[in-house]
């Protein structure tokens, strides 16, 4: 059996992860947290420490890419809130970093509780006022757990979720319940940040699809993906248009029935339920 431990594209993808699972929506926009402390095991700390720098650079150099790729998309549900002046466009809310920069730190596990392999994530959004960031025990405001390369099974209450996916892929059937109000669907990448993370052929894009919660509680879903996503057999209009430096989301939702089949580039079906009414 091979021997657990964490990869430096672990610790990097698991920052990334955290940032997209910690946003903090405001009005005009969305603040991602600027603090984080990286928490390891032991022996994973002491095989990485002497390429901590590189792991810094590369997870804000994500981070950096995931924020331009969020405010490449449509605007947050809240835009639509804000009044307009006649004859003019609200600009659609941002994302940025809540301090305007990154600032990742990594630390041995304190408590003995990470097996190897594990990672543990914790972040702020600013910098404490009083006191230097890590000082003291983490607050565990929000922190995420990566084994081996794949997030730890979902701990979630599904009274609390919005609906339920019941998928397979390469690693077997899984489900996955829907929290947030928007999540992104695609293919195990090392760049690319996703919620439900699917394991299968490169036919499958890294970001393919996108489901959104809207008012009332229903869901619409958008197509990104190169070779396309269906619903119950019918295929949905691409939402993407151009390639490379010129490619441009046309933003085009369609909606979800409560029930429905999605098929990604013909390899992969998600059986997806609306569970909160």
């Amino acid at each position: 059996m091979a021997e657990e431990r964490a990869t430096a594209r672990d610790v990097i993808l698991a920052v990334a992860e955290n940032m997209r699972s910690s946003l903090e929506p405001l009005v005009t926009k969305t603040l991602a947290p600027s603090l984080y402390q990286v928490y390891l095991h032991a022996e994973d700390h002491e095989r990485l420490r002497a390429i901590f720098g590189e792991i810094e650079g590369e997870a804000r150099a994500l981070l950096d890419r995931e924020l331009a790729r969020m405010n490449r998309g449509a605007a947050p549900v809240v835009g639509r809130l804000l009044p307009r002046r006649k004859g003019k466009e609200k600009p659609p809310p941002r994302f940025v970093a809540a301090e305007g920069r990154w600032l990742i730190r990594f630390q041995e596990d304190p408590n003995g509780v990470l097996a190897p392999g594990d990672i543990q994530v914790v972040s702020e959004l600013a910098q404490p006022a009083t006191a230097g960031y890590g000082a003291g025990a983490p607050t565990h405001r929000i922190s995420t757990t990566r084994r081996l390369g794949r997030t730890v099974a979902q701990t979630v209450d599904p009274a609390a979720a919005y609906a339920r996916i019941a998928y397979k892929d390469d690693s077997g059937a899984k489900d996955f319940w829907v929290t947030k109000d928007e999540i992104v669907i695609g293919r195990e990448a090392p760049d690319v940040w996703v919620d439900l993370r699917l394991e299968t052929s490169l036919d499958v894009s890294r970001e393919h699809a996108r489901l959104r919660r809207v008012d009332g509680g229903a869901f619409r879903i958008k197509d990104l993906s190169k070779l396309g996503t269906t619903v119950n057999g019918k295929p949905l209009p691409p939402s993407l248009e151009g390639s490379g430096d010129a490619e441009r989301d046309l933003d085009r939702w369609v909606d979800l029935p409560d029930r429905a089949r999605i098929g990604l580039a013909g390899i992969v079906f998600l059986d997806f339920e609306r569970t909160a009414r």
